[in-house]
């Protein structure tokens, strides 16, 4: 039979799907019930789009639970990392370099950033800081540098002196990045994922094990603890303000929501400054305690002038949030 072609035909290759799976806290209404964020894209120029199968029985079944189209989302690894800063005001000293798997950055006004654009999930599974760059500086090929960073958002502030060389960014893109439904019987299960090119075997993939842990569902540390303690019955009076990670908008004779069905904290006490001992844990389903005399002289055998705390605001879903540590001298 004679060739269907005639001449040169160039072919070129699919390449396999790069994808992360992102247990960050809220971002959106969109992550208001158990779920967690996943991004892909492909590691040739010419990938077709990919889908993320998961097995929730270590393997033996598969199931499609999100498809993507090229060119996928803007995602990357860095080669070096930042520390910890003041995360209320604009970091204008931090550099982070950035090499992209695929994908493009631009830099935009500070009204924008500080309205959500170029955010972007920085680090690793566990210790995930939400970040935004307003400026965006391309160097050569597809390698970046971001600058004038607003860091620790969404409450993500503890995750700022996590980062090491090689961890991943990737830019949070609504429209390039998947929200994964779960349910909340899910909350700390490990599961089996494969990212899987268009037209591509599902064994072209190898297994990956992620346990989804309810991070969007935390309640956030809270701020400005402090106490007094009372000069003749020695009893400590505690106060602090709570944080939502739902909303938070400022308005007139409206306090920010509460994001969870009802309102609790728990406060443990320590015996000293190593933040090893817990000697009892206070709760109070207001932002206030007290911490009696009685109580101290049991825990401590006198009346402590120096408190050593960690608070935390408590989610019927999933528990205890993050913490505030914190001692306080009267």
């Amino acid at each position: 039979a004679s060739p269907a072609v005639i001449g040169t035909t160039t072919v070129t290759p699919i390449g396999a799907s790069v994808y992360v799976l992102m247990d960050v806290p809220m971002l959106s209404a969109a992550q208001s019930g158990p779920s967690f964020l996943v991004a892909m894209t492909g590691a040739l120029a010419g990938w077709r789009g990919g889908v993320l199968m998961q097995s929730t029985d270590a393997g033996s079944t598969w199931a499609s639970v999100q498809d993507f189209g090229p060119p996928g989302s803007a995602l990357g690894t860095c080669t070096n990392s930042i520390g910890v800063v003041e995360h209320r005001v604009v970091d204008s000293a931090s550099v982070l370099n950035v090499t992209l798997t695929q994908g493009a950055l631009y830099s935009v006004t500070q009204l924008a950033l500080l309205g959500g654009a170029n955010h972007f999930a920085y680090g690793a599974d566990g210790r995930w800081e939400i970040i935004a760059a307003q400026t965006c500086t391309l160097v050569s090929g597809t390698s970046y540098v971001l600058q004038n960073l607003l860091r620790g958002r969404f409450g993500s502030e503890w995750a700022m002196g996590l980062h090491a060389v090689g961890d991943a960014l990737i830019l949070l893109d609504t429209t390039d990045v998947a929200v994964i439904a779960m349910s909340a019987g899910t909350i700390g299960l490990s599961y089996l994922y494969r990212g899987v090119t268009v037209d591509r075997d599902i064994s072209t993939d190898t297994n990956r094990s992620f346990a989804y842990q309810g991070v969007n569902l935390k309640p956030l540390s809270p701020i400005a603890l402090t106490g007094n303690r009372d000069p003749s019955s020695n009893d400590w009076t505690l106060t602090w303000i709570r944080r939502t990670r739902d909303g938070g908008e400022w308005r007139d004779y409206v306090d920010a929501s509460l994001g969870d069905a009802s309102e609790a904290y728990a406060i443990d006490v320590y015996a000293d400054g190593s933040y090893a001992t817990v000697k009892r844990t206070l709760t109070a389903s207001a932002p206030s305690c007290v911490y009696a005399s009685t109580d101290q002289v049991s825990d401590f055998g006198a009346n402590q002038a120096t408190l050593y705390l960690k608070l935390y605001q408590i989610s019927a879903t999933v528990g205890r949030g993050y913490p505030l540590t914190a001692s306080i001298t009267r």
